[in-house]
C-alpha cells in the first residue's frame, strides 16, 4: 500500500535554506530528537506556531525506560523459574522487591 497522494496546496514545493551555527544545529537537533519529530518539521513548528513542539520522553529517558523493560523481562523469567520449582523459593522475597522497585522507577519516568 503506498503513500496517500497529497492535494496540490498541500504539497511541500518551496524550500527555504538557513545556516545555523554548530551551537544553534546542536540546540535544534536535540529537541527535534526530544520531540521525536526531523530538525525541519521541529523548526516549522516552532516558526508558525510559535511554540515548542511537545517533548515525548528524552534519549536518556528513552534509553532508560528501555533497559528497564529488559530488566522486568529477566525478573518475570525468574519467577516465572520460581514458580516451576527450578529457582529456590529463598529468591522469593527479593524478586518481589526488585519488581516494585522496577514499577516505580518505571512510574517515576513515565510521570
Amino acid at each position: 500500500m503506498g503513500r496517500p497522494t497529497l492535494n496540490e496546496e498541500e504539497k511541500r514545493v518551496i524550500q527555504v535554506n538557513i545556516r545555523l551555527t554548530i551551537d544553534e544545529n546542536k540546540i535544534a537537533c536535540k529537541y527535534a530528537e526530544a520531540s521525536g519529530l526531523s530538525s525541519a518539521n521541529w523548526i516549522r513548528i516552532r516558526a508558525f506556531t510559535g511554540r515548542f513542539p511537545a517533548i515525548k520522553l528524552s534519549p536518556v529517558d528513552a534509553s532508560l525506560y528501555q533497559e528497564l523493560h529488559k530488566i522486568g523481562i529477566n525478573l518475570n523469567q525468574a519467577v516465572k523459574q520460581l514458580h516451576t520449582g527450578k529457582l529456590s523459593p529463598a529468591y522469593l522475597n527479593i524478586l518481589t522487591a526488585l519488581m516494585k522497585t522496577q514499577g516505580e522507577i518505571l512510574n517515576c519516568l513515565l510521570k
